[in-house]
């Protein structure tokens, strides 16, 4: 409450709020916009002139494309922003896309594709294939997350420069499809090329497809020595027969096995992964209760790290074992079907 005789002090009005901003440093200000969500920024637009094409050039904007009501060409104003955002951008994600636009996503892809996106998620309806992907810039992208997406053959590194995505920190694929020659090997090259960087790794859903009948995929190795999480459900056929390379930085591990157990090197499987401090496995079968147990005897009471273990299996366990199991770990869950 003012005291007797004084008045309010005047407010600012908008206008002069709008002048304000406009005297700030062009970097503070971009510093300022590029904080706030996309939408906000491209509304400044209506503040003035000056302000009308202002938000066109703050980089590092985080763009969310999310469930825009499919509307009078609401998708395809909304998308625009993707064309006219600056250099570079930062985060862009894609969801919620009505099956009316969805065959656009290449396009939306190939227009952030030359801006050096940090990170890129785009979860479709249909799958749909994204040739543009590999015109992201490789030094730049640092998150990779498609859901229900086709990946073609990348272009040949000696004609384009492509040669895979090297700084990935976290890769995470879901009902995606690669459809080049021995897609297997390009999603181990993928896999490979962001090992010295790659902390987090999702493969679910993931098919090989090749034209003609009774193909077979080949065998892959997910090689990624400073992987900190793995999360792997690879149920489908299609899959391939995959490995795993030494993994020493592994700390959580989730893997739900695709293939049966005489096709299925349990010894080296769980040496790659004998640092992990949380451990889930489904669909664990073994061909004989004898080998189920030395699992047990021979391999998991060496898991130093190990604190919680979680199995979905075919096999009983028994009761000296879980003792033994249960003396050094935090919680142990075990499910016999």
């Amino acid at each position: 409450m003012l005291p007797p005789g004084e008045s309010q002090p005047p407010q600012p009005t908008e206008r002069a709020v709008v002048d304000l901003l406009g005297d700030l440093p062009t970097h503070v200000l971009d510093k300022i916009l590029a904080g706030l969500p996309a939408g906000d920024v491209v509304r400044t637009s209506v503040l003035s002139t000056p302000w009308r094409c202002r938000w066109e050039s703050v980089p590092g904007l985080d763009i969310e494309l999310h469930d825009v009501r499919d509307e009078a060409g609401a998708w395809v104003s909304a998308a625009s922003i993707l064309e006219r955002c600056g250099f570079p951008v930062g985060r862009v994600s894609i969801r919620g896309v009505p099956l009316s636009v969805y065959h656009r996503a290449d396009d939306w892809v190939r227009a952030v594709a030359g801006k050096s996106p940090r990170s890129l998620s785009l979860a479709l309806p249909l799958a749909t294939p994204l040739p543009s992907l590999f015109r992201c810039d490789p030094a730049a992208l640092a998150e990779l997350e498609l859901r229900c997406c086709v990946i073609p053959a990348p272009p040949r590194a000696a004609a384009d420069g492509f040669v895979g995505f090297q700084r990935l920190t976290k890769l995470d694929l879901d009902d995606v499809v690669f459809t080049g020659r021995s897609g297997w090997a390009q999603l181990e090259a993928m896999v490979s090329a962001a090992a010295p960087t790659l902390v987090e790794l999702r493969l679910q859903n993931i098919a090989f497809a090749l034209a003609g009948d009774g193909f077979v995929p080949g065998r892959w190795v997910i090689q990624a020595p400073n992987l900190r999480r793995l999360v792997l459900c690879l149920r489908m056929a299609g899959a391939g027969l995959w490995e795993l390379g030494p993994l020493p930085n592994l700390e959580f591990a989730r893997i739900f096995l695709n293939d049966s157990a005489e096709s299925r090197d349990y010894v080296q499987m769980f040496t790659a992964i004998a640092n992990v401090r949380e451990l889930h496995i489904g669909n664990f079968d073994m061909a004989t209760q004898a080998a189920a147990i030395n699992i047990f005897q021979d391999l998991l009471w060496r898991f130093e790290n190990l604190r919680i273990l979680r199995l979905d299996a075919n096999f009983l366990v028994p009761p000296h074992h879980l003792f033994s199991l249960s003396r050094f770990l935090q919680t142990v869950e075990i499910k016999i079907k």
